[in-house]
């Protein structure tokens, strides 16, 4: 069965240090094949929708509606729709389907709402996670050729309504065009020298639901 949208390339960590500043991270290109370019810093607010029952997450689908609350320079303000599959997940490599597209208005664009109907009726859809992410971002290169764009992303997470939270750091490094493992695992060997990486194989949704189930539980 053909895959409903692109596949999606990324390494995801842990993120134990705080995020260095700018400078250094751009200055880990200065002497090597690498350049890394500052892609501004964003804010924006990722809600996550489900049927009462988790029908998407049973079926392996995360749905997305993400709104840019602020950002450097000018950043679009439409609010963006994503649907993401569970795909596959090695160490911290996560390979996975990713169908987005603008919202129209409130109603959900008409390539994810096929998809979605097939499990829950839209009007049954609930907001289930909000996820505010703090990213600041860089264009990476090797020998003039992109390969990456690297977020470092402060995540805070909470239920819609409710008064449980919980907070995270992470990195993500999203392969560009036909970027390989290697051409990856190079700039994890530079990030290596600035902060103390962990491999993660938990979806940012994954890791925040854990999160506070875990702080309900304490």
């Amino acid at each position: 069965m053909a895959s409903p949208g692109p596949i999606e390339r990324e390494l995801k960590y842990s993120l134990v240090d705080p995020p260095p500043p700018p400078a250094v991270v751009v200055a880990l290109g200065r002497h090597g094949p690498y350049a890394f370019v500052e892609a501004g810093t964003t804010v924006h607010r990722d809600r996550y929708y489900d049927g009462d029952a988790g029908p998407l997450q049973r079926a392996g689908w995360a749905l997305r509606q993400r709104r840019l609350l602020a950002g450097d320079g000018d950043e679009p303000a439409a609010v963006v729709a994503t649907l993401k599959g569970a795909g596959r997940v090695d160490g911290a490599m996560h390979e996975r389907e990713e169908v987005e597209a603008p919202m129209e208005g409130r109603a959900w664009p008409p390539p994810i709402a096929r998809l979605v109907a097939a499990h829950v009726a839209l009007r049954d859809l609930r907001p289930r996670l909000t996820l505010e992410t703090e990213r600041a971002a860089y264009r990476v290169t090797l020998e003039g050729r992109p390969v990456a764009l690297l977020a470092f992303d402060q995540v805070s997470v909470r239920i819609p309504g409710g008064e449980r939270s919980a907070h995270f750091d992470e990195v993500e490094i999203e392969a560009l065009g036909g970027a390989t493992g290697p051409e990856l695992q190079g700039i994890v060997d530079l990030l290596d020298a600035l902060v103390r990486l962990t491999p993660s194989s938990a979806s940012k949704l994954e890791r925040a639901a854990a999160l506070l189930e875990l702080g309900a539980s304490l």
